[in-house]
């Protein structure tokens, strides 16, 4: 029989792609290590976990397990709407946001088009858009920020598709309201902007922008992403939702997996957006820990990004 490279089967798309490492968990660690205190800083997770009234919501639901939950995931689609002030025809679920990354470029990217991304950001952005055979054109940070001017720039009419992190994963950094405005005017409506909201509830400079304000005014090019992972604490149930213009929402509802939550999520969901004082509580906790560090990083003379995250990025002079 004749000897044959099994990957020869495979796109070659596929092969030029790089698997995802993830931060390893604290059993992981103690395990290895034969270690028993871990404090774990590594995946930007909430330590204070999720809201006693989610932890009652999933005890509620454990005898339904036997069962599929709904497909259209209506109670928690009505809180998300309630919550983010839109409709209930512009929310899209999944399990966390990285499987919508994962959707987006199917619905936009044909092969050969330009997928225009920063350098460096959240890197699943150019492995989701590089499976559907997009060409990624990368821009440079300035000052660990977005360059949008350069940005729009690189724009050109064989672009589909432009990833904005804000605030900005592994930097903390975001772009302003007005920056963002100009960007958006300048982007042709045929291509589709992506911001990516992951850490939109530890902000707390005035100039941050809602990307939301955006959809609403009518750049129905425009799709925000959000996420129960971090300021919600339930990074191990795997929620995320998008929002966007209703013909968009369908598409990418067309194109997902179906039951693409489980019954545990789903139930999540809606507990933990009703508690905001729990989330705010953590949040506050939160900034205060991301002053402290910073403060304390640069009491030993290290450089640091001002961060507008729950992480904070600095120079520890070593390689």
């Amino acid at each position: 029989m004749i000897q044959q490279d099994v990957t020869s089967i495979c796109r070659p798309t596929v092969l030029t792609l790089v698997e995802y490492v993830a931060g390893k968990t604290v059993e992981e660690v103690q395990r290895e290590l034969h270690l028993d205190d871990i404090v774990k800083l590594s995946s930007n997770e909430n330590p204070w976990g999720p809201s006693p009234h989610v932890l009652e919501a999933i005890a509620r639901t454990l005898p339904k397990l036997s069962t599929y939950p709904e497909q259209s995931f209506f109670d928690l689609k009505h809180a998300l709407a309630e919550a983010n002030e839109v409709e209930f025809e512009n929310i899209c679920v999944a399990h966390g946001t990285e499987a919508i990354i994962q959707l987006i470029p199917q619905l936009c990217v044909n092969p050969g088009d330009e997928v225009v991304v920063a350098d460096v950001t959240f890197g699943r952005y150019e492995e989701a858009s590089k499976l559907m055979g997009g060409c990624i054109v990368r821009v440079p940070l300035t000052g660990f920020a977005f360059d949008l001017d350069a940005m729009a720039a690189a724009i050109t009419d064989h672009t589909s598709l432009v990833w904005i992190c804000n605030p900005n994963n592994p930097t903390g950094t975001f772009v302003g309201r007005e920056e963002l405005a100009a960007f958006l005017d300048s982007v042709p409506r045929d291509v589709v902007v992506v911001l990516d909201q992951a850490y939109f509830e530890f902000v707390d400079d005035p100039d941050y922008p809602d990307g939301l304000d955006f959809l609403k005014a009518g750049y129905d090019n425009v799709i925000v992403l959000r996420t129960f992972s971090k300021a919600y604490g339930l990074a191990g149930l795997r929620l995320g939702y998008g929002i966007a213009a209703p013909p968009v929402r369908r598409l990418l509802d067309t194109i997902k997996e179906p039951f693409n939550l489980n019954r545990l999520s789903v139930a999540a969901g809606p507990a933990a957006l009703a508690d905001d004082a729990w989330m705010r509580r953590c949040v506050d906790e939160t900034r205060r820990g991301r002053e402290f560090l910073a403060r304390g990083l640069i009491g030993l003379g290290l450089e640091v990004v001002p961060s507008q995250t729950n992480f904070v990025l600095f120079d520890s002079g070593q390689d």
